[in-house]
């Protein structure tokens, strides 16, 4: 990966997650009846600071990012075969659901329905960017994606996790949480076309070198 590349999936990414917060904080105010009546200035102000908060998740999701691709290749390393890994993966993000529903579930101040409701989400999501990823790589896709997708975006959010249920406010929970999986499939999905080959290079050699190609369809760690 060029420097070149690894700025634009940088700043891509922080664009994309100041959009993202931005259009959620929106919809959630604007469905809240005390927010309605605000000025103008009101609303810019929210805006701004909704856009900061966005930026801070893309860099967030992106440093998440690159500390998973460091694992995965340090993993591969250390697992001699394959599958071991892969198994490892798919393991952690039982885990991980689990131990959400079961934090959800502790917290009495929200909604019964979170305790659910919001697992189920961010697995179909995570099921529908790990489909399209596939679609687009290979099989083996399958577990890494869903690994970083909900995995990696639950420790990313434990910060908001904490503040949500300090002030029992699912909504502050959901407005870190949409930026931050939208950055996640992002980088995801952008992975195999950062390291696809470079034109005129010889056959089997890309951006990441002569099996970047290759591994670039390998999951979200390439």
């Amino acid at each position: 990966m060029s420097l070149r590349k690894w700025l634009k999936l940088f700043g891509m990414t922080m664009l994309i997650g100041a959009l993202a917060a931005v259009a959620t904080g929106v919809t959630l105010q604007a469905s809240d009846p005390e927010f309605r009546n605000i000025s103008l200035d009101g609303w810019l102000y929210n805006i701004w600071m909704m856009t900061l908060s966005g930026l801070n998740f893309g860099a967030l999701a992106h440093l998440g990012f690159f500390a998973y691709l460091i694992l995965n290749y340090v993993a591969r390393s250390v697992f001699r075969r394959p599958y071991l890994w892969v198994a490892l993966q798919g393991f952690t993000v039982v885990f991980v659901l689990a131990e959400l529903v079961y934090w959800l579930s502790l917290e009495r101040g929200l909604p019964a329905a979170t305790v659910w409701a919001l697992p189920a989400l961010l697995t179909a999501a995570a099921v529908m960017v790990a489909w399209r990823k596939v679609k687009e790589t290979t099989r083996g896709a399958w577990i890494p994606s869903l690994f970083f997708l909900i995995a990696g975006t639950v420790i990313e959010a434990v910060p908001a996790f904490r503040e949500a249920f300090r002030e029992d406010n699912v909504l502050s929970l959901v407005l870190s949480l949409i930026p931050l999986f939208v950055c996640n499939a992002y980088q995801v999905m952008q992975l195999h076309r950062v390291l696809e080959k470079t034109p005129g290079a010889p056959a089997g050699e890309g951006a990441a070198g002569p099996a970047g190609n290759r591994a670039s369809g390998q999951g979200a760690g390439g």
